[in-house]
């Protein structure tokens, strides 16, 4: 048995999803076990309800002591996310690229296993990527380059993680499968050196990982040349649907010409096995990325990504409406327009930098025992605390193309295609945020109401009571939404309207149906009415009236 023969009993050291076979609702991805194991092909709302993450937050975490306080800070660090419109678009770019990589490569079709255990090694060695019998891959991949902090490798984590990253196949419509493992995406970052020997041992480190297998170890003495083949070949046995290579700006440090030699790599994997690859970096990457693998990008369709320093627009003020909820500080301050300009002035549109700012203040703020964040707070802490990248900011600052280009990491090289692809794109930025802000409630008081309702329709509170409280209790604590328990308080306005509910019901019943006086002399009720008006009690009116009698009548 060879080392990529890999039998079905090797179960993955990872995670991994049994394969659930759904129809992908297009002809071209049907009879695919590869493209049927996928999730469904989801649409903008979905995906924002996917990406979308909240930190833990109660607005009573702000009665706890300085000391807890601070780690409820890190929260926002850990857990923050809000979609925005470049993550809608790179979702859809990730989609489209794993699924149509997949179409030529269907693990049915006649003499797969063979042509993916030797053609791919052979034709990678003799340098021929000609005659690999795979239909014409549509997608090449892409590169998303961006300035550094701008949440380009947690973005693209983020969006991969929506997929399973292996799913195990046993049989397709009683079929065995030739290729048990079907690993969904890689990432990967290049190696700091960029050495192609360091990036196929960390490949192959990676699969063994997921499915189980030993190729580190069979082949961690082999030089790069013979390492380069058994990539290729371990990524056609399994199934890769997507490799990501990350921090690819270190290719700037490999010597002689690895730089090209690794990126014309890339090239042969698309064109031997169809397999996408993505390249992500910043600025200080293009160099590397233009030649042959620029080339290839172009012929794929789907265009690379570019990601800017944030403008102060409307997605700058959405991405900080999100933030602003999560103040530990004793009192909690309003986002207005002084708060937007100074977060944008001293993090220049970066969203990373912003965030962490926003940490750094609330952390000074209750160290310093200061009531809440203010404008003057958070300058001071820019001032403080982000002095190693002070430089670059200014840099960004300036809008000086000569002071920008000494740091390479920031700097954006546009070309005029690149300049029109950014006009399009800031069109569609704007249908997208639509879509986000009818989707996670960009009006907040709407946004609480329907949360409200629903928490106390699931208490069993009717949805009309519900409805009204939830309606009522908001408004009301409108400006205070994250000092007071909304439950709580709708609790107790729902459960008022149910009682004068039950009471109107109740009059309603005795209007209906008349009080009946008694007026037989010999009916209890009217013995005992009547003895009430001299003051006696129920047993002396019933005894006065002979209705009780002497026990000691019945002994003898």
């Amino acid at each position: 048995m060879s080392e990529f023969d890999v039998p079905l009993f090797h179960f993955s050291r990872g995670e991994f999803v049994e394969a659930d076979y759904q129809d992908p609702l297009l002809e071209d991805y049907r009879n695919n076990p590869l493209l049927e194991a996928l999730p469904p092909i989801w649409d903008d709302k979905t995906v924002v309800n996917k990406l979308a993450s909240k930190p833990i937050f109660n607005a009573s975490e702000r009665d706890l002591p300085v000391h807890l306080r601070l780690h409820c800070v890190q929260r926002i660090s850990r857990d923050f996310f809000r979609p925005l419109s470049r993550h809608l678009e790179l979702q859809q770019s990730i989609s489209r690229l794993i699924r149509d990589g997949y179409v030529g490569r269907n693990p049915l079709t006649p003499n797969y296993a063979f042509r993916a255990r030797k053609d791919a090694y052979e034709l990678i060695m003799q340098g021929n990527t000609s005659g690999y019998p795979v239909n014409t891959p549509t997608s090449a991949g892409f590169a998303l380059v961006g300035i550094s902090g701008i949440g380009k490798s947690s973005s693209l984590l983020r969006i991969l993680q929506m997929y399973p990253q292996v799913i195990l196949h046993r049989k397709y419509r009683g079929q065995d499968m030739p290729a048990p493992f079907q690993i969904v995406w890689l990432k990967m970052d290049c190696p700091h050196d960029g050495s192609i020997r360091g990036l196929c041992l960390n490949f192959l480190l990676a699969v063994d990982s997921l499915v189980g297998t030993k190729y580190y170890k069979k082949n961690v003495t082999k030089n790069p040349d013979e390492l380069l083949p058994l990539m290729a070949q371990a990524a056609a046995v399994h199934c890769l649907g997507v490799l990501v290579i990350d921090e690819i700006q270190n290719l700037q440090e490999a010597k002689d010409d690895r730089a090209a030699q690794m990126l014309n790599f890339f090239v042969q994997l698309v064109n031997t096995i169809g397999l996408p690859v993505i390249l992500v970096g910043t600025y200080k990457a293009l160099p590397a990325l233009n030649g042959e693998f620029r080339n290839a990008r172009r012929n794929s369709g789907q265009g690379d990504a570019t990601w800017h320093h944030f403008k102060k627009d409307e997605e700058w003020t959405w991405l900080l409406q999100g933030l602003w909820k999560y103040q530990w500080t004793d009192k909690k301050v309003e986002l207005d327009q002084e708060f937007i300009d100074v977060m944008y002035e001293e993090s220049q549109g970066i969203s990373d930098i912003a965030i962490k700012l926003f940490m750094l203040t609330q952390w000074r703020a209750l160290d310093k025992e200061l009531e809440s964040v203010t404008p003057g707070l958070i300058r001071s802490v820019a001032k403080d605390r982000l002095t190693l990248i002070r430089p670059a900011l200014e840099a960004l600052r300036s809008g000086k193309k000569a002071q920008i280009q000494k740091f390479a990491d920031i700097y954006d090289s546009v070309s005029i295609d690149d300049y029109l692809d950014r006009i399009e794109a800031e069109q569609r930025q704007a249908e997208r945020l639509e879509v986000i802000r009818t989707e996670l409630g960009y009006d907040v008081t709407e946004q609480t109401i329907n949360e409200v309702s629903a928490w106390l329709i699931e208490a069993g509170v009717t949805q009309a009571i519900a409805s009204q409280a939830a309606e009522e209790v908001t408004k009301i604590h409108l400006h205070e939404l994250d000092e007071i328990d909304l439950h709580k308080e709708a609790l107790k306005v729902a459960l008022q309207k149910q009682s004068a509910l039950v009471n109107k019901s109740s009059q309603q019943r005795s209007k209906t149906k008349p009080k009946v006086i008694p007026s037989n002399p010999s009916d209890l009720r009217l013995i005992v009415s009547q003895g009430r008006k001299k003051k006696l009690s129920a047993y002396d009116s019933l005894k006065a009236a002979d209705y009780i009698k002497n026990p000691m009548e019945f002994l003898g």
